[in-house]
């Protein structure tokens, strides 16, 4: 019964990393959905010719530089933080490296953020400011230097469509019975997992094969890796837990 109940939920669209990035939209937007934003806004969506899949951690000195993120919609306390990357660190490295500065534990998973750009412009004697959704290729700093200092910002937005999911991790930290994480619809169980240790603060051994399964008094059923864990834990009842094991464990 589980794994036709988690066969079903397969069907739920799973964001590939091989599909093409659609082509870049132009949208309105009002100028009080952005914080501190004092002039005529468009929004666009960049597309992901700078792209790299992994952080160049021996680039030279030239090949780094300095990002001002703007982080009053995550945490109200702090304006922004000023991180050093690579040239060629992506969106998704810069919002992971902002949530470990701030040291957030339920929500750690980055698909919850977004990363903008704001670039501002004068046409006709009047600034005019366009925001970029950056995807999660893109090189934040390599679009930082293809405009003049100050003219250019990112700000960092967390989306609301967050769940709270928990997950039990006693097979890996005795000492704990649970961790409740925020987690975006999209996130799969195989990032789970790889939240689940970061928040414990464990390495996942390369020879070790972690699961997601879904367990109730009927029986088991492992959640395949690329299956979005949101739409199997908002339909959880009382008597459903899912718990990380290793596939081989008993």
């Amino acid at each position: 019964m589980l794994k036709y109940s988690v066969a079903r939920l397969q069907q739920y669209n799973i964001p590939s990393t091989s599909s093409p990035i659609p082509p870049p939209r132009l949208l309105r937007s009002s100028t009080s959905s952005i914080p501190s934003l004092q002039h005529d806004v468009t929004l666009t969506r960049s597309n992901s010719l700078l792209s790299l899949n992994s952080f160049d951690s021996n680039s030279s000195e030239s090949d780094t530089g300095s990002l001002k993120i703007y982080t009053n919609n995550v945490k109200t306390c702090a304006d922004y933080k000023t991180i050093r990357v690579s040239n060629f660190a992506t969106t998704e490295q810069v919002i992971e490296t902002v949530i470990n500065k701030f040291k957030l534990s339920s929500c750690r998973d980055t698909n919850l953020y977004k990363l903008w750009m704001e670039v501002s412009t004068r046409t006709n004697g009047k600034t005019v400011s366009t925001i970029l959704e950056l995807d999660r290729l893109s090189r934040p700093l390599e679009l930082q230097r293809c405009h003049p200092e100050n003219m250019s910002r990112f700000i960092l937005h967390m989306c609301s469509s967050g769940s709270l999911v928990k997950i039990y991790d006693h097979n890996i930290s005795p000492e704990s019975n649970y961790k409740s994480l925020m987690m975006a619809p999209e996130t799969t169980a195989e990032q789970t997992i790889k939240l689940v240790f970061q928040m414990n603060r464990k390495e996942i051994e390369p020879d070790s094969n972690y699961a997601l399964f879904l367990i109730s008094s009927e029986g088991e059923a492992q959640i395949p890796n690329q299956v979005p864990i949101v739409p199997i834990a908002v339909r959880c009842g009382p008597e459903h837990k899912i718990i990380i094991r290793e596939v081989d464990s008993l």
